[in-house]
């Protein structure tokens, strides 16, 4: 038995919950890139479906609603899988509110979000290509810009405080954001090679 499989219960909104979604990517879609609306929402559609094919074949298609709040408590009572989920994101700097949030999402809310980060980097990483950087420095543009998030402990592309910093911090790393802006934030993190060296700091200093 995988470690999700202790967790599943089908969720009653789940029809709901992809019908909302369909909508947001869809209006997304049309609004940020300009794509015709049919076009957007098939787009959408097969996304979605591909999202859902990939939580099925990975075992957290249905997982049971609040699931982090679930994984906190399983943690806490020693077990080693929990265990070594919420510490890998409390090393890093993540409460267990953060924890919880993150893992309260549907799994296809997870997975969209993701689907939908990996767009937009992409369409600013072609746009500095556009003018004038090569593949490295546009790509390096994109890590000072935005924050990237993964497993810390992968350092194929980044190491040091510029690592991926883990999917729990997204919510409060997006409020941070939108309480401070784009412009200020830039200009904060002017020094740092990376946003995610930027935001390290900000967590070690109490801001974020």
């Amino acid at each position: 038995m995988s470690f999700f499989d202790r967790f599943k219960i089908k969720r009653s909104k789940s029809d709901e919950i992809e019908r909302e979604l369909e909508e947001t990517y869809t209006a997304f879609q049309q609004d940020l890139f300009g794509v015709p609306p049919a076009e957007a929402r098939k787009l959408v559609r097969d996304v979605i479906a591909g999202c859902k094919q990939k939580g099925q074949e990975e075992g957290t298609a249905d997982l049971r609603e609040n699931f982090g709040d679930f994984l906190i408590l399983q943690a806490r009572e020693g077990t080693p899988v929990d265990v070594r989920i919420v510490t890998k994101a409390r090393n890093e700097g993540a409460k267990d509110e953060d924890i919880s949030e993150w893992w309260n999402l549907h799994d296809l809310q997870r997975r969209m979000v993701l689907w939908s980060e990996e767009v937009f980097r992409y369409a600013n990483f072609l746009s500095f290509r556009e003018q004038g950087m090569d593949a490295d420095e546009a790509m390096r543009r994109v890590r000072h810009m935005f924050p990237m998030y993964g497993d810390p402990n992968d350092t194929t592309h980044v190491s040091g405080e510029d690592r991926l910093i883990p999917h729990e911090l997204r919510g409060r790393v997006d409020r941070y954001r939108e309480k401070h802006g784009a412009e200020a934030i830039l200009k904060w993190n002017s020094s740092f090679s990376t946003f995610n060296a930027f935001i390290r700091r900000e967590i070690q200093e109490g801001r974020l």
